[in-house]
């Protein structure tokens, strides 16, 4: 094939035609910024703010540097300490169990559900001990954890409840919107997410008051006033530049979350015949945001073949999460081993994620699932 007419490259976002479909308004938007003087925190970042919570149907929401940070500091406003036991996900992206390690606490690791991939509720419960201060499930891939369940446990035991939502903005289920049940929820605005800055960014909602005032405080440097420090706290402000890309592309946000739901429909109506390409499962009364769109390749060996052949016709498929976090050489001293979380093991195995954002055009759709189906026969 001659290079006038390869097929052209399928990446896995598409900030271009993203960017294309806003128009001048972002270059507008960032020039105000400049032009303001104003580059960290102030009007754009109090305004994304104010939109967010009620976007999230929360009271109040901080944007922090990025969503790393989003975790660490809402832990600690939620009163979590080195040491205290935190429960979370062993497969999902390495800063959920990452930011409890941070402060000194301790990952306390929960079996998923291998359907859907998201921790699983009773194993979250048998993970619980007399040091565990919090809960921490992760929407993962934009679908939310059962939140009514994890409230009542939260409630039973007396724990926190810190939802990571980092995949999950504009995500709802059973009526519940990412960010509105627990005591506080992590977002990350990284580039690649839903809803994504023009760098790093981050925030934290959460509808105590209390709590808004401690992350406000940790954010800045422990400062309850200028030159006042109540607490030690460090630099993670947002800045005025990303809260104002962030106000520009929110107003579209669920429209673009839209259009990735109508891809992994296609995506699941390509492959329900197929005996070795499972979708995974989207929970009864969920309404998920699909930042990825994964399903199980099963066979020994088959998800690597069929990864291969979709980077060979330049098709950019991805392994989101190739090895569990457990089994990280960072997380060799938390107490784990290899068996230790065997969904969590075999959905590593499994597991590929196709190409999916709101710009995918029906033809580029038709060459991912012919390319999937040719190679995972």
């Amino acid at each position: 094939m001659s290079p006038s007419t390869e097929p052209k490259p399928i990446p896995p976002i598409n900030l271009a035609a993203e960017r294309a479909e806003l128009g001048p308004e972002l270059l507008e938007a960032i020039q105000g910024v400049l032009m303001s003087g104003w580059y960290v925190l102030g009007p754009e970042v109090q305004k994304f703010e104010e939109d967010f919570a009620a976007f999230c149907h929360a009271k109040h929401a901080v944007g922090v540097a990025s969503g790393t940070d989003a975790l660490i500091l809402a832990l600690k406003a939620l009163g979590v300490e080195p040491g205290d036991g935190v429960v979370t996900s062993p497969f999902t992206f390495f800063a959920s169990a990452g930011a409890v390690a941070w402060i000194g606490a301790r990952p306390q690791l929960a079996d998923i559900d291998l359907d859907t991939g998201l921790l699983d509720l009773e194993a979250a419960r048998a993970a619980c001990d007399g040091t565990t201060k919090c809960l921490l499930p992760v929407h993962l891939y934009g679908q939310l954890v059962d939140m009514r369940g994890f409230r009542a446990l939260a409630d039973e035991k007396g724990l926190a409840l810190l939802e990571d939502a980092a995949q999950a903005s504009g995500a709802r289920r059973d009526g519940v919107h990412a960010g509105e049940l627990g005591d506080a929820a992590a977002f990350s605005f990284y580039p690649t997410k839903n809803l994504g800055a023009a760098g790093e960014g981050g925030g934290v909602l959460t509808n105590s008051d209390e709590t808004h005032e401690a992350l406000l405080r940790l954010r800045d440097h422990g400062s309850s006033a200028k030159y006042v420090h109540d607490s030690v706290g460090t630099n993670s402000r947002l800045q005025a530049i990303q809260g104002a890309v962030l106000n520009l592309k929110l107003p579209h946000l669920a429209e673009w979350n839209a259009r990735r739901s109508k891809t992994a429909a296609s995506y699941d109506a390509a492959f329900a015949a197929s005996d070795c390409l499972c979708p995974l499962a989207v929970a009864e009364g969920s309404q998920p945001v699909y930042h990825q769109y994964a399903l199980r390749v099963l066979g020994q060996g088959l998800r690597d073949e069929v990864l291969k052949s979709l980077l060979d016709q330049g098709i950019a498929a991805a392994l989101h999460y190739p090895r569990a976090v457990h089994l990280q050489r960072a997380a060799a001293d938390w107490g784990y081993g290899e068996g230790a979380f065997p969904e969590a093991e075999r959905l590593a195995q499994e597991v590929l994620c196709l190409p999916i954002h709101p710009f995918l055009t029906p033809g580029e759709v038709q060459r991912v699932t012919d390319c999937v189906l040719e190679s995972a026969r």
